[in-house]
């Protein structure tokens, strides 16, 4: 039996969080579906009647804002909680999400999800914390927006996916999942253009390196996060 755990977050335990076997044990039918890369999992107007838990892979969602210019909100990637995060069957999705790799991705729909924590607290429990885990990655978004400076700003975002997607080497940390300039830049509602002028120098001044078409942060980039415009603009 194929046993996954969705919307852990880093130092606490995966049992507090929603698993296969919670859905298993408390006899709520899921259906697991995959997607390939690029493929819309949902776009805006869809009927939001399920949650989609990721179980493998790398999920995106992302807005249209403007001139039809793309601000990616989150970021999942071999876990986590999706669609509209409540539990009423009456309101409409309001982003993409799309599968950015291949991924399995398990649904449920929220009137059975209701009916099971009427009866078992515990599982009301663990979709609060998943459902805590993505609001958090939303807030790091927002956060991420608040400086003008574009430098301090994707300092903010890639530290912020140090954390969910970042693993530790000798000299500093890795992101496993691989991001274009394009993709950065929609995460902080900027241009290809600027980002690949601030990732130029962040190479040059140590901050970051990129390995095998892999970023890898290291720890002085924890310097620009906090710096003032002021101070960033001198410092770049």
């Amino acid at each position: 039996m194929l046993r996954h755990h969705v919307g852990v977050s880093a130092g606490i335990t995966t049992s507090m969080y929603l698993g296969l076997e919670d859905f298993e044990d408390a006899g709520i039918r899921v259906a697991e579906r995959g997607f390939r890369a690029r493929d819309l999992i949902f776009a805006p107007g869809d009927p939001d009647g399920q949650l989609y838990f990721l179980l493998e892979g790398t999920v995106r969602l992302y807005k249209i804002y403007g001139d039809y210019k793309e601000a990616t909100v989150a970021m999942l990637m071999d876990r986590g909680v999706f669609g509209e995060l409540s539990l009423d069957e009456d309101s409409q999705q309001r982003c993409f999400a799309e599968a950015v790799t291949e991924s399995q991705v398990a649904v449920v729909r929220k009137r059975v999800l209701v009916e099971t924590i009427k009866r078992d607290p515990t599982l009301a429990t663990k979709l609060l914390h998943s459902f805590s885990d993505r609001l958090r990655q939303s807030d790091g978004a927002i956060e991420s927006l608040l400086s003008r400076e574009v430098s301090v700003r994707l300092a903010r975002l890639l530290l912020n996916l140090g954390e969910r997607f970042g693993e530790g080497t000798g000299s500093g940390t890795v992101l496993k999942v691989r991001l274009t300039h394009q993709d950065l830049a929609n995460m902080i509602v900027s241009t290809r253009e600027a980002v690949s002028k601030v990732m130029s120098e962040f190479q040059r001044l140590g901050l970051i390196e990129v390995r095998n078409r892999r970023i890898c942060l290291t720890p002085r980039l924890e310097e620009v996060k906090s710096l003032s415009p002021r101070t960033t603009q001198a410092a770049l």
